[in-house]
């Protein structure tokens, strides 16, 4: 299946999580900008720091992952440019990949992802990048479900 990247904007994303992004007036603050709930009593803040070769299009998704338990949050570094591909879920759980969504992040955009939300797992685009991500975690199984695709998404510029 082909996707065509869309506009990154917090409209767009809104059913999937968060978009942080500045407006460009100085100062700016905004209070509670994204959810961080952490929903397993035993889970810890897990901070990681990720350093990433890029992906050149059309980029080909061969897994989803999804966090049942916990928002996570990717923060760019550097001006770091990034794929953003969600899926939202039929009742089951499974992901319909018939309505996957594929943006592209500027560097200045951090991502929120809500808790059960199918994702793809991180990559850069155009040269290597950084990021900083938070999730909450207990070590197991649960903290993250992987699913391997049949047939590649596949993303066009």
């Amino acid at each position: 299946m082909k996707l065509q990247l869309e506009r990154l904007t917090p409209e767009a994303f809104a059913p999937y999580g968060q978009v942080l992004m500045g407006n460009g007036h100085v100062p700016e603050r905004e209070a509670w900008a994204a959810q961080v709930d952490n929903l397993r009593p035993d889970a810890k803040a897990n901070i990681t720091y990720m350093s990433l070769e890029p992906v050149h299009y059309p980029v080909q998704v061969k897994e989803l992952e999804r966090h049942p338990f916990s928002h996570q949050i990717f923060v760019p570094l550097n001006g770091t440019r990034h794929l953003v591909l969600v899926c939202p879920s039929y009742d089951d759980g499974s992901p319909d990949l018939a309505r996957c969504l594929a943006f592209e992040a500027t560097g200045g955009q951090s991502v929120n992802y809500n808790a059960n939300i199918w994702h793809a797992p991180r990559m850069v685009l155009h040269e290597s990048g950084s990021f900083v991500m938070l999730r909450w975690d207990n070590n197991t199984a649960t903290d993250t479900e992987l699913l391997t695709l049949d047939t590649p998404l596949v993303v066009e510029q």
